[in-house]
């Protein structure tokens, strides 16, 4: 029987049901190989997006106020100079570089106008992170600088954390209005994540990298996952009908082709037994003749 064969028989009495639901098996993981492909377009569309913009000219901080919609500046630069205040700096707690665990130095940059931003100028090892050796990786205390804008932190609630009775410098979220109480001036109400420079080393401490990274994950391969899955169900149960229409043509106790084929190996004693038999035949045979 041809596999053109079993088409017809996929909705007799016997196979109708089981049909339908392979049928709808098969839709579902056609469905889920567009999907991914779907995802892939968006993916694609939205780092078209972001590289369009993180080609803008940075925005421009001591020029101008920050947006009350902080999403206007999302993946935009922005540009600002100033004064570095190392006598409020603070550190943010927990943070990791790949594996290694550590910090992130968060210093307080006053802009010519009198205003404020805090700056995360970068991330040091644990050890490194101690308050006694923090100083030793301050920049020039008059600095200009590009980063990008990122909004306050609250808790893993969403709720602001409760601002200390007393003036802190180990912290695990970025909150403007909880930092704000300990600070001489008045905070820009988000803060920068400071860029590496342009000749700057990678393992230079504090580390200082790029937080974007532009691909386009695995959604092409998990759309070739789904068709594959799709053609492996199809295309198996029609190969499994076949099987079983073949295996009920047969009439019972009829071997299979290839087994009747075969030759049936027989034992020593059964070979002896045989030649044994031939043997006598032929003696009763001759004795036969004598007579």
């Amino acid at each position: 029987m041809s596999i053109l064969e079993v088409f017809p028989k996929l909705f007799n009495r016997r196979w109708w049901l089981t049909t339908l639901f392979v049928i709808a098996g098969v839709i579902v993981l056609i469905r889920l190989g567009f999907w991914q492909l779907d995802r892939l377009a968006q993916k694609r569309a939205i780092n078209a997006h972001v590289a369009a913009v993180w080609k803008q000219e940075p925005f421009d901080l001591d020029a101008n106020q920050l947006p009350s919609d902080l999403t206007q500046l999302e993946y935009r630069r922005v540009k600002v100079a100033g004064h570095f205040d190392y006598d409020h700096q603070i550190i943010l707690a927990d943070q990791s570089n790949g594996d290694a665990p550590g910090s992130v130095v968060v210093t307080p940059l006053q802009m010519a106008d009198g205003r404020a931003i805090l700056v995360a100028r970068g991330w040091l090892p644990t050890g490194e992170d101690d308050p006694s050796r923090i100083s030793q990786y301050n920049d020039p205390a008059d600095a200009s600088l590009v980063g990008l804008v990122q909004k306050t932190q609250m808790l893993p609630n969403g709720k602001p954390p409760t601002p200390p009775q007393t003036p802190q410098t180990k912290w695990y979220e970025l909150n403007i209005a909880a930092i704000q109480p300990q600070m001489p001036y008045k905070l820009q109400p988000a803060f920068i994540l400071q860029l590496p420079e342009d000749n700057r080393k990678p393992n230079q401490l504090p580390v200082r990298s790029e937080p974007l990274t532009l691909d386009e994950g695995e959604h092409f391969s998990y759309a070739i996952q789904w068709y594959s899955f799709s053609l492996i169900l199809g295309i198996g149960y029609l190969f499994f009908v076949r099987t079983q229409e073949l295996r009920d043509r047969r009439p019972k106790g009829e071997l299979p082709e290839s087994a009747s084929a075969q030759p049936i190996e027989k034992s020593d004693g059964e070979m002896h037994a045989e030649v044994e038999s031939a043997t006598v035949s032929t003696a009763v045979t001759h004795s036969e003749g004598h007579a």
